[in-house]
C-alpha cells in the first residue's frame, strides 16, 4: 500500500528562486501580469519528461524515478519505477477521469472529476487542467482571477493574492519569466494549508523549461517533488492510454 500512495499522491512568505533566471521586473501593473502568465499556457501543447521523484509523509519516505507524458487539453500519464527499472505504479488523467494503477499489487483506483470530486487523499481541489499546467509548469490565474486584493513589486518577482470566500491564494510570479512560482493556499485564518513552487532553467536555445515540481501538502505533512533530467515540448505524442489488466483489484479511493 505504501507504493500505492506514491502514485495516489502524484495525482496530486517568500518566493522560491527560479536557477538563474531572476533580474529586477519591469513595472509592470497587476493586469499586464496576469495577461502574460496566462497566455503563456497555450504554449505547450504536448511534453514529454524523465526525472527522480521523491515522496514524504509521516508515515514513510521513498524515492524513485519517473516518465511524464502530456498532451492538451487533458491527457497525463505517469509511471513511476522503483530499484532496477521496475515499474512501481502508474497515473493517468484524461476526459475528466483518472485512473491510479499499482503493478506490485495489481490495484486500481478510479473517479471521474465531476462535481469538484477529486481523490480523498488530495488536501486541495486539483481539476484536469490544474494537473496539466501543474506538470508542465505553465500554471496560470483562474478565470475569477482578474483583480488583485493586494498587488506588490518585488526585488525579482511579484506577489498578487485574491480573496475566495473563506480563503485566500496568494501567487509569486517570476519578473523576468513571467511564470508562476509559488502558489500558496491559505485558509480564514492566513494559515498555509498547502502550496506548489516551480523551478526553471534556461536553455541554450533561450527556451525556458521546468526543471523541479513541488507539491506540499502541510495539513497531511506530505510533499512529493518531481526533479526533470530530460524534457521534450510540443513533439509528437500519441493517444496516452494506460491498460490495466482485466483481473486487477478495483479498491475504494
Amino acid at each position: 500500500m505504501r507504493r500505492a500512495l506514491i502514485a495516489s499522491l502524484l495525482i496530486m512568505t517568500s518566493c522560491a528562486p527560479t536557477k538563474e533566471l531572476h533580474r529586477t521586473p519591469a513595472n509592470r501593473s497587476a493586469q499586464e501580469v496576469i495577461n502574460a502568465v496566462n497566455a503563456q499556457q497555450g504554449t505547450v501543447t504536448t511534453f514529454e519528461a524523465k526525472g527522480s521523484i521523491s515522496v514524504e509523509s509521516p508515515r514513510f519516505i521513498n524515492s524513485g524515478s519517473f516518465e511524464l507524458w502530456l498532451k492538451r487539453p487533458d491527457s497525463v500519464r505517469v509511471d513511476v519505477e522503483g530499484p532496477f527499472g521496475i515499474r512501481v505504479a502508474s497515473a493517468l488523467f484524461a476526459h475528466n477521469r483518472y485512473v491510479f494503477y499499482n503493478s506490485f499489487n495489481n490495484e486500481v483506483i478510479d473517479g471521474t472529476f465531476e462535481k469538484k470530486d477529486s481523490p480523498m487523499f488530495m488536501n486541495i481541489r486539483i481539476d484536469p487542467t490544474d494537473v496539466v499546467d501543474t506538470f508542465c509548469g505553465t500554471r496560470t490565474f483562474l478565470p475569477g482571477e482578474t483583480i488583485p486584493d493586494s498587488f506588490s513589486i518585488g526585488e525579482d518577482s511579484y506577489t498578487l493574492l485574491f480573496h475566495h470566500e473563506d480563503a485566500k491564494t496568494r501567487y509569486c510570479v517570476d519578473g523576468e519569466t513571467l511564470r508562476i512560482i509559488r502558489i500558496e493556499h491559505l485558509d480564514s485564518t492566513g494559515e498555509v494549508g498547502s502550496e506548489e513552487k516551480f523551478e526553471f532553467e534556461r536553455r541554450d536555445d533561450g527556451t525556458t523549461n521546468p526543471q523541479s515540481i513541488e507539491l506540499r501538502q502541510k495539513r497531511l505533512q506530505s510533499s512529493v517533488l518531481l526533479y526533470y533530467d530530460h524534457v521534450r515540448v510540443n513533439t509528437p505524442v500519441a493517444a496516452i492510454l494506460l491498460d490495466v489488466p482485466p483481473d486487477a483489484r478495483h479498491v475504494a479511493k
